[in-house]
């Protein structure tokens, strides 16, 4: 197994990880209650310089060295507080962007028809010409559109 995958539940605790730093750093903002977001951000602070059983905890879930994350999370915060636009920008994860279904009127826009033609091309009606079946019958394909068929 590659020693640089790591299980679902070890992405999790280290999401928690991740998302306690960006609020220490001041990263998230809450616009209706500035006040809510201060007291957030001093709490996380805390979970990181204290470096409690809950924390150490968390970072064993996430397969990481409690001291090393403390050390470096602490050290991000007060590069943090030295300039703001130090905050990392953090990729969510490294798994690629999910994408939802193609839909028909995916398929119209592809091909530059109405979602009626796509349909009656769908269901093999006879009223659409051979150019613009073959239009959208590769508007399809590139689109990857699948018939939901109940």
């Amino acid at each position: 197994m590659n020693a640089n995958v790591i299980s679902p539940e070890q992405r999790l605790f280290v999401g928690v990880i991740v998302n306690a730093a960006q609020e220490a750093a001041g990263s998230v903002v809450t616009r209706d209650r500035p006040e809510k977001a201060s007291a957030a951000r001093d709490d996380a602070r805390s979970w990181f310089a204290d470096g409690g059983e809950d924390f150490a905890a968390v970072c064993e879930l996430a397969g990481l060295e409690p001291k090393e994350v403390q050390s470096r999370v602490l050290a991000y915060l007060r590069r943090v507080e030295q300039d703001p636009n130090a905050r990392a920008k953090v990729k969510r994860t490294n798994m690629p962007p999910r994408h939802r279904d193609a839909s028909i009127p995916d398929v119209a826009r592809h091909a530059g028809v109405s979602p009626t033609t796509v349909s009656n091309v769908i269901h093999d009606r006879p009223n659409v010409t051979p150019a613009t079946r073959a239009r959208v019958v590769a508007a399809i394909e590139a689109t990857g559109y699948r018939h939901n068929v109940h």
